[in-house]
């Protein structure tokens, strides 16, 4: 008698015969991680102003054809030394965006995060080793980019990183005669280095490989492969490619210049107050979820260590070790050396699993837990995939971020620069006075403008002057008034939460000067004044708050108990007049409420 077996036995006998977690490790977890990293890497533009600046660059070298080697952007500054030394990838973001709009750089984004998570897992398919353990680590190589999914130079530079790891480990692991990849290394550092400074990197990086070659042709016991050592005409030709990539370094607009000046940009003052120049181990950083990473991975870097000692792998060890010394330096480096680390933490880990007692004795495949690894990882993987189309993710990990594309409108003065495009208050000629976090934004979206300062940080001169002028140092009215200022852009997208700024920061003098500064713009994070002259007349008669502002609502009061009993008509206008144009502000919503406003 024939017997066939039912749905429920066919797929009871794949899970016990091990086919099932193969199935998981081989095309499910691979399809579940590539959807999870498009959506984590596709969310609207907030947090950074960089990427502002970085189009107004591309679109200034497309539109001039030339590469500029002073400052062009701010009003003070204009003149003085600046070399863009990322404008390959300020030009490349420009026409993209010029092609796609915002909706285009974020699929770029996504599309170097794809490419740079499908490399390290082709390594790990090409040396045949445990998908589990990969997957494992690149989880965890996510959540160290997590800080770092931004429209920024230095995912060229993580693209780069990777693909050099793609080139020397398949070169010395599988493959050397015939290997074609290599002969790329000096066009790839030549692209390099005219988009990130991360070429140096780089640069150390093959370094290290060369090194490691050169020791392995005296004895191969000191290779990764200790089976497959260079021959002494591979090394030659390994040698000349690293000579040329060296060279090209300097094949950029203004050669060793460029170098000299990210060297002496480095030394400023000012690099102090920039997060990711400050040490991973700095209480800024304390309880978050880089932090608990960056140690996880310097507790694999010593599982590593170990590995590469026992099995005296100079590779490894040196690479690891390098990059571990310069991670404690800065939180930058520090995301460098945890993805430098990756592969080699899955080749330790690999290596551990297959020499272990366990896996000698009781194969790991065939127990219980192993098999329910995968299964932990797809869940973790899943309830990402779940959590992120609302920004719940973010939310967990307290990131403000929007699932989407564009802009979100809460991190930057959108609807304050639309009214200034509106209403023609810059010009070419104008001299504003803006916040650090918004110069780059206010000389994207108005044509010709000038700005006082942005995320540049061109000198510690202007850096420190503007701190002086917002935080109200001793001196700063004369210092203020010797600029010449004629409107104000100022923007703080926390001030809700951190509403003390309102009386410490400039706003308050602002406000408080009605005579020489109107206000003709707020919402819950940004201000626009201007000076009050001729030039503004008619936009101050038709858009002044005299009365109706946070600071009179929050500190002082009184002018506004005043307008109250003597201008009620006025305060209930403007009051009207802003609810009009932030119906869900916070300010605005409270200050209606108070005083009993509806439109």
């Amino acid at each position: 008698m024939l017997h066939t077996m039912s749905k429920k036995q066919k797929v009871t006998k794949t899970v016990q015969n091990g086919k099932f977690p193969k199935i998981l490790t081989g095309y499910v977890l691979p399809l579940l991680f590539l959807l999870f990293i498009i959506l984590i890497t596709t969310f609207k533009i907030s947090g950074d102003d960089d990427i502002f600046w970085h189009l107004q660059i591309g679109k200034y070298i497309t539109a001039n054809n030339v590469i500029p080697s002073t400052d062009v952007f701010g009003f003070v500054t204009a003149g003085q030394e600046w070399i863009p030394f990322e404008w390959g990838f300020d030009a490349l973001a420009y026409n993209i965006y010029s092609i796609s709009g915002y909706a285009g750089l974020s699929i770029f984004r996504s599309l170097i995060f794809v490419c740079i998570f499908f490399l390290l897992y082709k390594v790990s398919l090409k040396l045949k080793l445990d998908q589990t353990i990969t997957f494992f680590v690149l989880i965890l190589l996510a959540a160290a980019l997590f800080e770092r999914f931004l429209i920024k130079p230095q995912i060229i530079s993580y693209l780069f990183t990777t693909v050099l790891l793609y080139i020397f480990l398949s070169y010395s692991l599988v493959k050397r005669e015939g290997s074609r990849l290599i002969y790329f290394l000096p066009i790839i550092f030549l692209i390099w280095a005219n988009m990130h400074m991360g070429v140096l990197s780089g640069i150390v990086l093959f370094t290290v490989f060369v090194l490691s070659e050169a020791a392995g042709l005296i004895n191969p016991q000191f290779l990764l492969n200790k089976d497959n050592p260079a021959s002494r005409n591979q090394f030659i030709k390994l040698l000349m490619l690293y000579a040329a990539s060296v060279l090209v370094l300097i094949m950029n607009p203004q050669g060793m210049n460029t170098y000299t000046y990210v060297y002496s940009h480095l030394q400023m003052k000012m690099m102090e107050d920039v997060f990711e120049w400050r040490s991973p181990f700095d209480k800024m950083f304390a309880g978050t979820m880089y932090v608990y990473v960056y140690y996880s991975y310097i507790a694999a870097a010593a599982a590593v260590l170990y590995y590469a000692f026992k099995r005296k792998d100079i590779l490894s060890g040196a690479v690891v070790l390098i990059f571990l010394i310069f991670s404690t330096r800065t939180a930058r480096f520090s995301i460098d050396f945890m993805l430098v680390t990756s592969p080699f933490i899955i080749i330790a880990l690999n290596h551990f699993l297959k020499s272990s007692p366990q896996k000698k004795t009781n194969s790991a495949g065939n127990t219980m837990f192993a098999k329910a690894i995968p299964f932990i990882l797809s869940a973790v993987i899943i309830t990402g995939i779940v959590l992120l189309p609302g920004s719940n993710l973010y939310s967990i990990f307290n990131y403000d971020r929007i699932t989407g594309f564009g802009v979100d409108e809460n991190a930057y003065p959108v609807k304050a620069v639309n009214f200034m495009k509106e209403n023609k208050i810059a010009d070419p000629k104008s001299r504003p006075f803006n916040t650090y976090d918004c110069g780059g934004y206010l000389i994207w979206e108005i044509n010709g403008a000038k700005n006082f300062i942005d995320s540049r940080g061109l000198n510690d001169e202007i850096y420190y002057s503007f701190k002086a002028l917002n935080n109200k140092e001793y001196g700063f009215e004369k210092k203020f008034d010797g600029y010449g200022f004629d409107y104000v852009l100022w923007s703080f997208p926390k001030l809700p939460w951190n509403n003390t700024e309102l009386k410490t920061s400039i706003l308050s003098f602002l406000i408080k000067n009605n005579e020489n500064w109107k206000l003709v713009y707020w919402d819950d994070f940004s201000f626009v004044f201007v000076k009050n002259n001729e030039k503004y007349k008619n936009i101050i008669e038709q858009f002044e708050y005299k009365y109706a502002n946070p600071y009179y609502y929050v500190f002082d009061k009184d002018p506004l108990k005043n307008a109250l009993a003597n201008d009620p008509q006025r305060v209930t206008e403007e009051i009207k007049r802003n609810l009009k144009l932030n119906p869900e502000g916070i300010f605005i919503q409270a200050m209606a409420k108070s005083f009993n406003v509806k439109l």
